[in-house]
């Protein structure tokens, strides 16, 4: 094999490896689909994991500009004022924090005493920040940081926002890639190396444009960020393959506080089958888990308040579901919808969560 296909063997290797999203487990990454205004939410991990974080796929040929990686709030609370915090497997667990003194933040985990988050940016901690300037408590804080999380009005505001200041990158990174994996290889056999010097010279300056594009956004669009957007900036400059997905990288920081539930909801897509399973886990929190429980307390109302004004509300996602697969089930689980033969009266799943007659629902 000659050394320049070895080169660009090589190269498609390494740009498929960067065609990859590490975001914290906890976090949801919300694609557009292509056709229709419906979303598809994933979560971090089914394909590679750490302790910490998960890999999303991304689309191999940029821009996946319909990526919208959704950090929500990592916190809830009780009607007792106790503060519980989300785990890399989507559970919450009380903490010992009554008041601000535990809270610290050390870029990229937010620590509430011994206990250790993974932010996807450092925007996650810019609400706690002001709730805390505010003088707020804790428990205020973040009910109020849910209503921010919830509204689609702000997630919709997020959404335009982030489509209008990166605009740019939706052409560079595709002319970058083009041009590295078309251009210079047709090129390279049809003029010799000379010419693809040139070339390689014209892509450089594309990699200069997505540099100080994003050195743009963390110091005017995402200011909380700038660290970050500055340090994809360098490695823009000197690594192509890392600025051929600028775009995504930098729409880590644009939904950071943003709960993927707004955005459906703002875009009308309020039959999308995650919205219906995460509002069943907050009408039915687990027996004996209190984590559940200020889950519920915490962003249940909100979240009903925000249907109703869409002219909707949670009982509405309640339903029990088709059991035309399996005529013999008589019962199902209201939270995981698992169907369920005549004998069991609850669900081992759902931490023995009373079963309900399908017959009996509406």
């Amino acid at each position: 094999m000659p050394v320049f296909a070895e080169f660009l063997l090589v190269a498609f290797l390494i740009y498929l490896w960067e065609s990859s999203l590490w975001l914290p487990k906890r976090s949801l990454a919300a694609r557009k689909r292509w056709f229709g205004t419906g979303w598809r939410v994933s979560s971090p991990g089914r394909w590679l994991a750490t302790r910490e974080l998960g890999i999303v796929p991304m689309l191999p040929l940029p821009p996946d500009s319909g990526l919208a990686p959704c950090g929500g709030v990592p916190l809830a609370t009780d009607e007792n004022g106790r503060v519980f915090h989300e785990t890399t497997d989507g559970d919450f667990r009380e903490t010992t924090a009554t008041t601000w003194e535990p809270f610290t933040w050390q870029t990229p985990h937010l620590h509430i005493g011994p206990t250790s988050l993974r932010c996807q940016s450092p925007r996650a901690a810019e609400p706690l920040k002001k709730q805390r300037a505010l003088g707020n408590p804790p428990p205020i804080a973040i009910r109020r940081l849910w209503k921010l999380a919830l509204s689609p009005t702000r997630a919709s505001r997020e959404r335009r926002r982030w489509q209008l200041v990166a605009a740019p990158l939706r052409w560079y990174p595709p002319l970058l890639t083009i041009g590295f994996f078309l251009f210079l290889p047709t090129l390279y056999i049809l003029r010799g190396p000379m010419p693809c010097l040139w070339l390689a010279l014209w892509l450089w300056c594309l990699m200069i444009f997505i540099s100080a594009h994003l050195w743009w956004l963390g110091k005017r669009a995402y200011p909380a960020a700038r660290t970050e957007l500055r340090m994809d900036a360098l490695l823009a400059l000197v690594v192509p393959f890392h600025a051929m997905r600028a775009l995504e990288l930098a729409s880590v920081h644009a939904f950071a506080t943003t709960h993927p539930a707004a955005l459906l909801i703002s875009t009308g897509d309020l039959k999308n089958p995650w919205l219906a399973k995460y509002i069943r886990t907050l009408l039915h929190p687990r027996p004996g888990n209190p984590g559940d429980a200020a889950l519920s307390h915490t962003a249940a109302p909100v979240l009903d308040a925000i249907l109703k004004r869409h002219s909707s509300s949670l009982a509405a996602f309640d339903q029990p579901p088709s059991a035309t697969d399996d005529p013999e089930a008589v019962s199902h689980c209201p939270r995981c919808h698992a169907l369920f033969t005549p004998g069991p009266q609850t669900c081992p799943d759902c931490a023995d969560l009373p079963l309900r007659p399908i017959t009996k629902i509406p």
